[in-house]
């Protein structure tokens, strides 16, 4: 995953920096800096950039002329709006060129992690072929659902729901059977942390796992979804 952050206050970009390195989903990802909108159009791998951290007032260009030049070369990256800027024109131009969420500065780290949540679930379903009532919920309406009905159940110490959701959504791209490393690969996460979730995912029912044994090397353990239990994972996404 790579991440760029546009904005023209050096203090700011540092903070935003580290409120990134704070969330753990996002530890693997490149962040990249730009101070001016110019100099990020000018960067080689723009296009690469699955979300971007945009200030509105800018030097040269502004926001939402960065955002119109995007749109021309036909990039369409996620983008959260950071700015000080509160007016309604301002609000309006941000939404009209379909910006994840928009943070009025000064923002705490909780107001940007719900930001960053809210980007995590656009990608959960940006990787499945169909998507649920559930799913769509979830991005639009947060948890709030599962909360009330009180469906959500608890997961093991050290699991974050965001990455099961991550996780699952991968899964279920997988034509058959797969194998923990596989897995990695295809999340960008580390094979101590997929391993730790499809252990998981194998104790609910909600993976089928066995050991095939090699011509050479360690025995390897396959995991495939278990159609007959493929409600379990709902109680806990």
């Amino acid at each position: 995953m790579k991440i760029l952050i546009v904005e023209d206050d050096p203090m700011v970009r540092m903070i935003n920096h580290r409120f990134l390195e704070r969330i753990a989903e996002l530890k693997d990802a490149t962040v990249t800096e730009s101070e001016s909108a110019v100099a990020a159009l000018d960067l080689p791998d723009l296009a690469d950039y699955e979300l971007v951290l945009l200030d509105m007032y800018l030097p040269q260009i502004n926001g939402t002329q960065f955002l119109s030049e995007l749109v021309q070369r036909q990039l369409h990256p996620q983008v959260i709006m950071m700015t000080a800027a509160n007016d309604q024109q301002t609000l309006k131009e941000a939404v009209n060129y379909g910006v994840l969420d928009f943070l009025i500065k000064p923002f705490s780290f909780d107001r940007f992690q719900k930001a960053i949540d809210k980007y995590l679930k656009m990608m959960v379903v940006d990787h499945k072929t169909t998507v649920s009532q559930t799913d769509l919920d979830s991005l639009f309406l947060g948890d709030v659902t599962a909360v009330q009905s009180g469906s959500r159940k608890e997961l093991p110490k050290g699991l974050s729901r965001l990455s099961l959701r991550k996780i699952v959504a991968a899964l279920q791209e997988f034509p058959a059977t797969f194998a923990n490393q596989e897995v990695a690969d295809h999340t960008g996460l580390s094979r101590v942390s997929t391993k730790k979730y499809l252990d998981f995912l194998a104790e609910i029912d909600y993976l089928n796992s066995e050991i095939v044994y090699q011509k050479s090397g360690r025995p390897l353990t396959k995991f495939a979804i278990n159609q007959q239990q493929a409600q379990a994972i709902h109680d806990y996404l």
